[in-house]
């Protein structure tokens, strides 16, 4: 007796015509090859499942894999506007450096005004709501 089907044998299955419909319709997107690998697979899984006690524990593989799908897009999203921010942050420094000479109490006393206008605001800034919002640091209180 040849060993060709690597030690499996054949194994009759009865199903309602609609199940083989849906399992033709999902054997291209779960990358199988055949129904048969389907049904092993789709058995595989069922079986892992009771072996867990139908505990959530089977499925949060799943979940993690795909949670940290989402957290490396969102850690690269970020990055690439945390650049964009630097970038203009410098572009605005060397404005200001340009036109005029600042002095070490006027930069720390700015800073905090300004961390204190940030964290009002939620982190929301908007150039153009500056004076709508009565935002204007008076900087002629440090230098008298």
């Amino acid at each position: 007796m040849s060993n060709k089907n690597n030690g499996k044998y054949k194994f009759t299955v009865r199903m309602e015509p609609e199940t083989e419909k849906e399992m033709r319709k999902y054997l291209k997107e779960s990358h199988e090859k055949s129904l048969n690998d389907f049904v092993v697979n789709a058995i595989e899984f069922y079986i892992g499942y009771l072996r867990q006690g139908k505990n959530l524990d089977f499925v949060s593989p799943i979940l993690s894999s795909a949670i940290k799908a989402e957290t490396r897009t969102m850690e690269r999203k970020l990055s690439e506007m945390m650049f964009k921010i630097a970038v203009q942050l410098s572009m605005v420094n060397q404005l200001m450096i340009d036109e005029k000479e600042f002095y070490p109490e006027y930069l720390e006393e700015l800073e905090k005004w300004c961390a204190e206008k940030v964290a009002s605001v939620n982190g929301i800034i908007a150039l153009e709501d500056t004076d709508k919002r009565g935002n204007t640091y008076n900087p002629y209180s440090i230098r008298e």
